[in-house]
This record gives structure tokens, C-alpha cells and sequence, in this order.
């Protein structure tokens, strides 16, 4: 139990930091790309609207390797897996909590780094038509 609560405690620290790290992203994006069209509206000096498209530009790049909103949904996604099987568990009274059930919750933990590890996040699926633990589409 102290271990699922352990990975718990790690995929919401995960999904907070990804988040911060996505609207951070967005933000500054956002915020040099409109101040690349202001300051060529403003005739300012070329260097100075060079430099604000070049931020532009690197952090969409940026945006494209770390890719924190996958991150993000993720770690999200493992999160409320993890906390219903915790919640699960916790419903067995201790009485009744023998070594298939411990093994049960055991194998729900590591079907939920399986899932992780397996590649983007059920959104990615959504898009498609495809909704997670369903059949993929004909």
C-alpha cells in the first residue's frame, strides 16, 4: 500500500509540474508571438522584431521536443487509475485483504506504468475516433 500511495504522491507532483511547465510554454508563446506583430506594426528597429520571432520559433520548438502537455495528460491519466485502485483496495476490509487481493493491487499499479510507458496518452486515441480500452477502429 505505502508503494501505490508512494507512486500516487509521484504522478501528481508529475501531472502539476507538466502543467505549470504547458501554461508557462503557451504563455510565452503566445506573448512573443503577439509582440513580433507589435513591434513590426511599430516600425521598430529589425532587430528587435528578428529577436521576437526567433523567441517565437525556438520556443515552438521548444514546445515540440519536451511536449509538456503529453506529459501532462499522462500523468494525469496514471493518477486516476491509480487513486480508483487505491480507492479499490482500500474499500476490502483488512480482514478480507489476502495475497490475491494485495497481488490484484499489485497488478493494477504495474498495468499503470505498463500504460504509460506504452506511448501518448489515450487524448491522442480520442482524436482518431479510438477511446482507450476500446477497439481500435475499423
Amino acid at each position: 500500500m505505502a508503494h501505490s500511495l508512494a507512486d500516487l504522491a509521484w504522478y501528481a507532483r508529475t501531472r502539476n509540474r507538466a502543467g505549470r511547465w504547458h501554461q508557462t510554454v503557451e504563455l510565452s508563446a503566445l506573448l512573443t508571438g503577439a509582440g513580433t506583430v507589435v513591434a513590426a506594426g511599430l516600425q521598430a528597429p529589425a532587430a528587435i522584431t528578428a529577436v521576437m520571432a526567433g523567441a517565437t520559433v525556438f520556443i515552438g520548438g521548444f514546445r515540440q521536443v519536451f511536449n509538456h502537455l503529453e506529459r501532462y495528460v499522462l500523468a494525469a491519466e496514471a493518477r486516476s487509475r491509480l487513486h480508483l485502485t487505491i480507492q479499490r483496495y482500500t474499500l476490502v476490509p483488512e480482514s478480507e485483504r489476502d495475497e490475491a487481493t494485495r497481488g490484484r493491487l499489485l497488478d493494477e499499479i504495474e498495468a499503470v506504468t505498463m500504460a504509460e510507458l506504452r506511448g501518448p496518452p489515450a487524448a491522442a486515441g480520442t482524436q482518431s475516433g479510438h477511446l482507450p480500452g476500446g477497439p481500435p477502429p475499423a
